[in-house]
C-alpha cells in the first residue's frame, strides 16, 4: 500500500492497477475524466497517459494498493483459462471497455488483497514470481464476474470540453513537428493565451507537459518496438536535437533512451 504519490501526466509500459482504500479525486485518461472515490479500481493501459489528481490533506489521506506488471508475462499463465484470458485480453486490448469501476463489497476485496499480499511474502525468494502470477489468476477470476455485471454510473466518466478534446486531438496528430501555439491556436479558432488558459484550467496541466508526455510514449514504443538508432527515434518522435531528446528523456523516465531499450 502507498500513501504519497506524485502529480504528472505519465505512463508506463505495463499495465498499472490501482485500488482506493482512502481518498477522493479524478484520474484523466486519454480524453476522458473519471471520478473516484474507496473502492474504485483502476485499470491503466500499457503507455497509455494518465494523470491522477487526488484531494489530500490532514483529514483526508490517500491511501492505496497499487499492481504492475507486463500482461505478455501473465498471458502465458492464463492460456489453461480461456474465460479469465479473454477476460483480461479485453480489459488490455479493448479500447472500448470502461477502465474504472466503483466495486460492491469492497471490504472482501480489502481482505483478499492483503491475505495475498502476506502470503507472497511468506515464498522463499526464488518462488516469489510464481507467486506474483498466481496472485494475478486469482485476482482477475475474483474481478470478473463483478467487471462484467456491473452497471457503471452515468456519471462515472465524462469527457473533456470539446475544445480541450480538439487540444488533444491535435497533438496526438502533430506531435513530431516543431510545436508551434499559433498553428495551434488557429486549428482550434481560439487566441493563443485562451488556449492555453482553456487546456490548464481543464486537465490541471500545461501544453507543454501534455506534449512531452505524447513524445515521450512514441520513444518508448520505437524504442521497444524497432530496432531504429536512438537517433531517428528522437527525431520521429518530435526531438530532432538528440542531446536535448537524451536529456529529456532521462529525466522523465529516469535512464537514457539505451538503457531503457535494453532493461
Amino acid at each position: 500500500m502507498s500513501s504519497s504519490f506524485q502529480e504528472l501526466f505519465h505512463f508506463h509500459p505495463g499495465v498499472e492497477m490501482i485500488y482506493i482504500h482512502e481518498g477522493v479525486g479524478r484520474i484523466i485518461i486519454e480524453h476522458r475524466i473519471f471520478e473516484i472515490k474507496p473502492g474504485a479500481l483502476l485499470f491503466i493501459k500499457p503507455f497509455q497517459p494518465h494523470y491522477l489528481q487526488m484531494n489530500i490533506g490532514p483529514e483526508q489521506p490517500y491511501v492505496r494498493s497499487l499492481i504492475k506488471y507486463e500482461p505478455h508475462y501473465l498471458s502465458a499463465y492464463l492460456k489453461m483459462f480461456p474465460t479469465i484470458c479473454k477476460f483480461h485480453n479485453d480489459l488490455w486490448k479493448d479500447p472500448s471497455i470502461l477502465q474504472v469501476q466503483q466495486l460492491p463489497h469492497s471490504a472482501q476485496l480489502e481482505r483478499f488483497l492483503k491475505e495475498s499480499y502476506e502470503r507472497r511474502r511468506s515464498y522463499p525468494l526464488p518462488d516469489r514470481m510464481e507467486g506474483k502470477a498466481l496472485f494475478l489468476v486469482s485476482l482477475f477470476h475474483y474481478l470478473q464476474p463483478l467487471w462484467e455485471n456491473s452497471e457503471p454510473s452515468k456519471h462515472s466518466s465524462h469527457t473533456f470540453s470539446p475544445v480541450v478534446v480538439q487540444i488533444m486531438n491535435w497533438i496526438d496528430e502533430n506531435y513530431f513537428n516543431e510545436f508551434q501555439l499559433e498553428s495551434l491556436s488557429q486549428a482550434v479558432h481560439l487566441s493563443p493565451n485562451h488556449v492555453s488558459f482553456l487546456f490548464h484550467k481543464v486537465t490541471g496541466k500545461t501544453i507543454t507537459e501534455f506534449l512531452t508526455v505524447r513524445r515521450l510514449k512514441q520513444a518508448c514504443l520505437l524504442l521497444k518496438t524497432t530496432t531504429q538508432t536512438v537517433q531517428e527515434i528522437g527525431q520521429q518522435s518530435g526531438w530532432p536535437n538528440f542531446a536535448y531528446f537524451c536529456q529529456v528523456f532521462k529525466k522523465h523516465i529516469g535512464m537514457t533512451p539505451k538503457q531503457y531499450r535494453y532493461q
